[in-house]
């Protein structure tokens, strides 16, 4: 296995610039020729955002070794993490395209081409974490064909991010906090219409421009998952960090189909089956660290608020942009209500 890190920031997703990209780009291009154990070898890239040191990044490294074994040498993957290849819509674009074999990301991006399993991102969609489990397990073929069909992506396996923490460079302890904050959101419909109906002013900025943004007073605040705030030193010029629980993001592990089904049965077994398993490892792991993260972040001098003081009204506002949505895409109201049937306390 080959990871390649480029230096930059302590911990932060590194922006380099398109030519920097086509270096990189022309000295790891998969390739086939070279003689595996059992047959020819195929290379490929994993090019994600996903911080170095985070669950998901260390379960990246896990696949590509534990693939690399399974395959008996055939497929050899390179691992190119925190934005190093370009921002998180240029690596979904390119995953779709075929320019990166594997990604991960959430729902979100989806947007109109994938309206309804896209409507997984809307606001407090998931209860907790069991919610979550039965939703994977009785859903992920389902999600699966939906991408396939829209986005031309197949998924390998499911990990996460958790819940989206808020980060700001003031205290949100209720709605009237968020009024007006610019906070940074993906260049996607769901995030702009769920921040915005929740009185935010919902700013796009690339992921691999967050930092500066909140240094220079771009943007005022974001929202991540814990290990991503921590990662990336996001918390340093935003350290208010409020669990507003408006979203827990469910990664799909991304394979470019066209990709994917041009490989043999026993090559696309190793890729589905190693990454069902370290996933879910990676799932339980994510849950784990992040009370620890937490715990850590504070001693440094974050400020950590558990949930809003009034979180019904942040769900009743969300519900409010909800309605339009489903509105908006035929069938994505059947399908959410199909997710929130499998929570816990139904």
């Amino acid at each position: 296995m080959r990871s390649r890190l480029a230096p930059g920031h302590p911990g932060m997703g590194i922006a380099i610039s398109s030519v920097a990209v086509a270096v990189v780009l022309a000295g790891c291009a998969p390739s086939t020729g070279q003689e595996g154990g059992g047959g020819e070898v195929i290379e490929y890239r994993v090019a994600t955002i996903e911080g170095v040191g985070t669950p998901m990044n260390d379960a990246f490294e896990r696949f590509i070794d534990e693939v690399e074994e399974c395959s008996n040498g055939r497929l050899v993957g390179s691992n190119f993490p925190a934005g190093q290849l370009g921002g998180f819509i240029d690596l979904i674009d390119g995953n779709r395209q075929g320019t990166y074999e594997i990604t991960s990301g959430g729902f979100d991006v989806e947007g109109p081409g994938a309206p309804i399993v896209s409507a997984l991102s809307l606001g407090y969609v998931f209860e907790d974490e069991e919610h979550v489990e039965r939703v994977i397990e009785e859903m992920q073929d389902e999600m699966s064909e939906l991408l396939e069909e829209s986005t031309g992506v197949t998924i390998l396996g499911m990990g996460e991010d958790g819940w989206r923490w808020t980060f700001a460079s003031r205290p949100v302890e209720n709605i009237d906090d968020l009024e007006g904050l610019k906070i940074r959101v993906p260049e996607a419909e769901i995030p702009l219409g769920l921040w915005n109906a929740l009185g935010a002013n919902a700013t796009p900025v690339p992921f691999t421009e967050i930092y500066n943004a909140l240094e220079t007073g771009v943007i005022e605040a974001g929202e991540g998952a814990v290990a991503q705030i921590e990662a990336n030193a996001f918390w340093e010029p935003a350290p208010h960090l409020t669990n507003t629980k408006h979203w827990f993001n469910i990664k799909p592990i991304r394979a470019n189909a066209d990709w994917f089904n041009s490989l043999d049965e026993e090559l696309q077994n190793c890729l589905t089956e190693v990454g069902e398993r370290v996933f879910a490892e990676a799932r339980q792991m994510s849950r784990e660290q992040e009370q620890a993260t937490l715990e850590e972040l504070e001693a440094q001098g974050a400020t950590v608020i558990p949930e809003p003081t009034d979180l019904d009204e942040w769900e009743a506002r969300a519900q409010t942009y909800n309605e339009e949505y489903f509105a908006k895409y035929p069938g994505s109201k059947e399908f959410i209500e199909q997710v929130k049937s499998l929570a816990t306390s139904d």
